[in-house]
């Protein structure tokens, strides 16, 4: 039923005129994974996830892959999806219309999978999931929140890791680690 409930969803979704320019030649990237743990929200897909079809397969995703296993959070368990749907053209960050026009969609996507955990991969997904009302992005990340009855965690988006520069990148890789592994074990509110 449930996926029966998410085909519903992005037909609804893709069928937006808002998207028609944005979606025009390029092929929808859906969430993907087990429903009810983990849900990791980016921002919209680059090269690499429009070709595999899939969120976080590009290089930004390896490095929050290695961040999680890091983390001993099995990347298997996580469901994972982005804000908008479509790759920007030219890989530009997704327009604040895209994102409020995306937010129904990502809330009844999260509705339906229903994970315990969300984690908000960069102030795009932190936005997508209407979460400003808890603070500044900035302020708050590596903090845990609930939203959506399920718990928040804010890390930075893994593509603003990788445009640190080169001494930075380990310490910020183990802030992102040591966030995900005490938001999820920290007990729920």
């Amino acid at each position: 039923m449930s996926e029966q409930a998410l085909d519903g969803l992005y037909e609804a979704y893709a069928g937006n005129p808002l998207f028609a320019r944005l979606a025009e030649g390029r092929e929808m990237v859906r969430g993907h994974g087990p429903h009810g743990a983990l849900a990791v929200v980016g921002e919209a897909p680059g090269a690499v996830e429009e070709r595999t079809g899939r969120p976080f397969t590009g290089p930004a995703g390896k490095l929050l892959q290695d961040i999680f296993a890091r983390a001993e959070v099995p990347w298997g368990l996580c469901y994972v999806t982005n804000v908008v749907a479509w790759r920007p053209p030219g890989n530009r960050t997704p327009y604040p219309f895209e994102v409020t026009a995306s937010r129904q969609r990502l809330a009844e996507e999260l509705e339906i999978v229903a994970p315990v955990v969300i984690v908000a991969a960069g102030s795009v997904a932190w936005r997508g999931l209407g979460a400003q009302s808890l603070g500044k992005f900035e302020d708050c990340r590596f903090q845990w929140h609930e939203l959506y009855r399920s718990r928040l965690l804010a890390l930075p988006h893994p593509s603003y890791i990788m445009r640190l520069p080169a001494r930075e990148v380990p310490e910020w890789k183990q802030a992102c680690i040591d966030a995900l592994s005490l938001a999820l074990k920290a007990p729920a509110a």
